[in-house]
């Protein structure tokens, strides 16, 4: 067979890969348009705060906020701390009970010794709720009741200050159920009851069947939180945990919620267990809402709820350190929020809306993996190695089917990742050419070189169309090898590989590379290898004011703002490229160039993206890139004008 049929075989896989993830395309679309209700809720603690700081009731806050687009209220599990802070109950560790103003009124039972930790209950009202939760999450705890009732619990005896510190903080964190009269009050307003869940050490069957029993029998209950680094039965009694969470028929009985950037440790296990019955939250901590404007606040919740599909937003309020100061601004912000999202085309409601499930099956998804193979081959054709591209068509097909049918999330995830390394390094093998060309050709190359490497998004969302990615309960993997392989494969194949003496040719770059330009440009193509991972993915370097203030202008402006490594960097040095010839002494070039195509298709990487927001992105990419790579032709023909002109008056 010769080379042009393999080529026609290999796109004709590659189109029928591309018009089956299109049809799942199409269906997430209609899922992420439908998924459009968003909760507004606020924190109880800072209901209580700002009501008791400006004379008003809970219930008359509680209102003012609902008619401001709020609809539903947080709730932290109490911990024996935040009760002793409260004054409800007290914590005494070893001996210094007997110094305690309470002394005289505990039971002449109780055991005084260093190697316990006392929880003196003070509060006759919440004792009973306290001795119920302790003595079930701590099976060592014991009860005795008093004029003040004392419930001690083992503890290592602390050998100077800093295990005193210890062993204290360790009993504060203990959870001792929440304020149920709280939540009765904003309740019968009818707003929603988020309760925050806290964990405690080796649950007991009989102490998460409590919990949980607890949380299922509050009134409008919404979903609930986790409070800490891992959900109460991490990591063996996950599957436990979600039975009682289900009913007869298998079905969740209670939502749960992911808090963005917060890795609990078997949440998503647990969600996934749960049917993907699953809200992701977004929140702006205390501490950063000091540094913010109420503008830029508003820019962080709309972002938050538009590109990112956050549908439920805990909004803190402006100088909650002093809550009687700023009660207008507060709720005058609250209003431009519940604005903003309508204005976005957003619902308001208490009611959540799971996202609609995107219809697949395993045909579809053999399709566009086999499309996937078909572009490794070729890139193998590329090379010129036919009978290697075949083999890897084949057996990469039949690996990838075997894997597709013992672990499909698993195969999705690493064809995904093969996608948009794929498509965008063989996207820059076919157009860049060491011939120069006009600015017109340029642009034409550059847009037919984009829609290849779109390729490799296109077959990727078909194969990640689920919501376990689209709630982020799983994600795409290998983001930093997927912008790393194409800037080294390129550059091989392009400049070592199509040499006619390979090997030869290595030799004389190696011992080039003993010549000091050669070494600084080493070092200095390496520091920009690491800056440019470390800017790679959802987190990594810090950004300049400057680059900040550039990112939000370009949002007010565009809509949605395009990634800086494309209309920067890669479109821009892209067209520079071709308009020059991809020859072997512009080689520097392909880089930045290369760099604009994985940019454009790992942006689709991003599941929990809306796509439109990505579709969008993208295209601002382009045509911003488009303009700046103009510009940079333009000035570099200036340049080479005003060089030719001196080089003429020397000679």
């Amino acid at each position: 067979m010769d080379l042009k049929r393999m080529k026609q075989i290999g796109w004709f896989f590659v189109i029928t890969g591309v018009l089956c993830s299109l049809f799942l395309w199409s269906q997430r679309m209609q899922s992420e348009a439908d998924y459009n209700h968003v909760q507004m809720i606020v924190n109880y603690s800072d209901v209580v705060a700002m009501a008791n700081a400006n004379d008003l009731t809970e219930e008359e806050f509680a209102q003012m906020l609902q008619q401001r687009g709020v609809s539903a209220v947080l709730f932290k599990e109490w911990s024996l701390g935040s009760l002793n802070a409260n004054g409800q109950i007290a914590i005494e560790v070893g001996n210094n009970i007997e110094y305690a103003s309470f002394a005289d009124a505990i039971s002449d039972k109780v055991p005084i010794t260093a190697a316990n930790a006392y929880i003196a209950l003070l509060d006759k009202e919440i004792a009973s709720q306290v001795k119920e939760h302790v003595l079930l999450k701590v099976p060592s705890a014991n009860y005795y009741s008093g004029n003040v009732d004392i419930i001690t619990i083992p503890i290592m005896v602390p050998n100077g200050d800093s295990e005193v510190i210890t062993a204290l903080n360790n009993v504060k964190e203990i959870g001792v159920g929440f304020d149920l009269n709280g939540i009765t009050r904003m309740s019968d307003l009818g707003l929603g009851i988020v309760p925050q869940l806290r964990s405690w050490a080796s649950p007991t069957d009989e102490s998460l069947r409590e919990a949980f029993t607890e949380i299922e029998e509050m009134p409008n209950m919404e979903y609930l939180l986790f409070n800490d680094k891992a959900i109460p039965g991490y990591p063996n009694k996950i599957r436990a945990v979600a039975n009682l969470l289900k009913d007869d028929a298998g079905n969740s009985k209670i939502t749960i919620g992911t808090i963005e950037f917060s890795d609990q440790k078997g949440l998503n296990q647990l969600g996934i267990l749960l049917n993907k019955d699953v809200i992701r939250l977004h929140t702006i901590a205390n501490t950063e809402m000091a540094n913010m404007t109420p503008d830029t606040a508003l820019d962080r919740w709309l972002l938050a709820a538009r590109e990112r599909n956050m549908r439920s937003l805990l909004v803190r309020f402006f100088d909650i350190t002093t809550p009687g100061s700023n009660l207008q601004g507060n709720l005058e912000y609250i209003e431009s929020i519940q604005q903003g999202l309508l204005d976005s085309g957003f619902v308001l409601d208490q009611t959540y809306k799971k996202p609609a499930s995107v219809y697949t099956n395993n045909l579809l998804l053999a399709l566009i993996g086999v499309g996937v193979a078909a572009g490794v081959m070729l890139i193998l054709l590329e090379m010129r190695l036919p009978k290697l591209s075949i083999l890897v068509m084949l057996s990469g097909t039949a690996v990838w089917l075997a894997l597709l049918l013992v672990d499909s999330i698993m195969a999705k995830k690493m064809m995904s990742l093969l996608s948009v390394i794929t498509f965008p390094t063989l996207s820059c093998l076919l157009f860049m050419k060491p011939e120069a060309s006009s600015v017109r050709k340029a642009v034409l190359t550059l847009l037919k070189m984009c829609a290849v490497s779109y390729i490799g998004a296109i077959l990727m969302v078909g194969m990640m169309a689920d919501i376990l990615f689209m709630l982020k309960l799983d994600q795409f993997i290998g983001v930093k090898l997927a912008h790393v392989v194409p800037i080294v494969a390129v550059p091989f194949i392009l400049y070592i590989w199509n040499e006619e003496k390979p090997l030869t040719f290595v030799k004389q770059l190696l011992e080039k590379a003993l010549d000091y330009k050669w070494t600084i440009l080493g070092v200095l193509v390496a520091v920009a290898g690491v800056i440019y991972l470390s800017r790679t993915g959802n987190s990594g370097a810090e950004l300049s004011a400057a680059e900040s203030a550039m990112r939000t202008f370009l949002n007010d402006v565009m809509g949605v703002r395009p990634r800086s490594k494309e209309f920067l960097i890669g479109y821009p040095f892209a067209l520079l490229l071709f308009w020059m010839g991809a020859s072997r002494k512009n080689w520097l070039l392909t880089i930045p160039a290369i760099i604009g195509q994985v940019s454009l298709v790992n942006t689709y990487a991003h599941i929990h993206t809306a796509l439109i927001m990505s579709m969008q992105r993208s295209l601002n990419g382009l045509i911003l890139g488009l303009a700046v790579g103009l510009l940079l032709i333009a000035g570099v023909k200036i340049l080479l004008i005003i060089y030719h002109k001196m080089e003429q008056r020397e000679l």
